[in-house]
């Protein structure tokens, strides 16, 4: 089967072409610059120049394909324009539900974020919770934007798309850097990770990448037109964390629990001089302020309805250090 693919180099995509390509399937993605195009290609990977804004590119990469799992969006920490955000998540979301509609595709799965649900205010986080309180950053109220559109399409224009929202999702990196609780992993083992984020006690659903590269498999399979999916692993404090980690890694460093209050003045001099010196911040107070707040999920819905085996931490955690190590 022929399946189109944004977001072929990022994190989860990079993981889902290789899942895709060994299930048989052939995969059209698009790549802005040549240089992102060397690091996906092989044997079943089919590269076009272009990126989700446009329209002509998308058309031309998803032309014959039967699937398409929409994976591109902007998740970056900073945006000195903050519709940046709203162009890319929304418009370009747009555009490629009408190449999907115009082409014929038999279905689409949109990747979202269990953020845009919002933290465990008032009880755990399911598919059906209404957020409480507002969103924290641009990132989360623009996947929102996006997922309401997607429904849109679905209720108006008859559009047979699923949505699936991964939680805090680690993992050996395939292309670039690693970024989130694996760039966490990684520094722990190289003995560079010095705190604890708050006094440690605050609780985060944690996901394998594996598990959601077998989600949206899954999904495209098995979940049901215009439905969500929260793709989930296990809920760990803080505390809980580390201590697997220390276990499994069987390295036990002094680690410092840090007050919100004083991520945040880092937060705030870190995007001084990283702007000063003409580079993006690491971290910005929108994003610290979600470390007030639990953010326990329930994955139930993945698991009973699309089949989802949920890896254990210690036993991801396992798997991840023995990819980079």
């Amino acid at each position: 089967m022929k399946v189109f693919l944004t977001g072929g180099t990022g994190f989860i995509g990079a993981h889902l072409i290789n899942a895709l390509l060994a299930k048989g399937d052939e995969v059209h993605t698009l790549a802005r610059s040549p240089e992102k195009a060397k690091k996906i290609e092989k044997p079943g990977v089919k590269v076009f120049k272009g990126d989700i804004l446009n329209k002509e590119s998308i058309l031309k990469a998803m032309e014959g394909c039967q699937q398409v799992y929409h994976l591109a969006g902007n998740a970056s920490i900073y945006e000195k324009d903050p519709s940046r955000y709203f162009t890319i998540n929304v418009d370009g979301t747009k555009n490629i539900m009408d190449a999907v509609l115009k082409l014929g595709v038999k279905k689409m799965v949109f990747t979202s974020s269990a953020g845009v649900i919002g933290p465990s205010v008032g009880g755990i986080v399911t598919e059906e919770k209404v957020r409480e309180i507002d969103f924290f950053n641009e990132y989360e109220s623009s996947k929102a934007k996006a997922e309401d559109l997607v429904r849109s399409y679905v209720s108006e224009k008859n559009l047979d798309a699923v949505i699936v929202l991964p939680t805090r999702v680690y993992g050996n990196y395939l292309l670039g850097e690693p970024a989130s609780v694996s760039l966490l992993i990684k520094k722990y083992i190289a003995g560079n990770w010095k705190i604890i984020p708050g006094d440690g006690t605050k609780v985060g659903n944690y996901v394998h990448v594996d598990n959601v590269v077998e989600g949206h498999i899954l999904a495209m399979e098995k979940g049901n037109k215009g439905e969500s999916y929260i793709l989930g692993g296990v809920n760990h404090s803080y505390n809980e964390f580390f201590e697997i980690l220390k276990d499994v890694s069987g390295l036990d460093y002094n680690l410092f629990r840090t007050p919100i209050a004083a991520q945040m003045i880092f937060a705030r001099l870190n995007k001084f001089f990283s702007l000063l010196m003409g580079k993006k911040p690491a971290l910005t107070t929108k994003w610290v302020r979600r470390g007030n707040y639990h953010w326990e999920v329930d994955p139930s819905k993945s698991v009973k309805k699309l089949g989802v085996k949920i890896i254990p931490l210690q036993e991801g955690i396992e798997k991840t250090i023995s990819a980079i190590s």
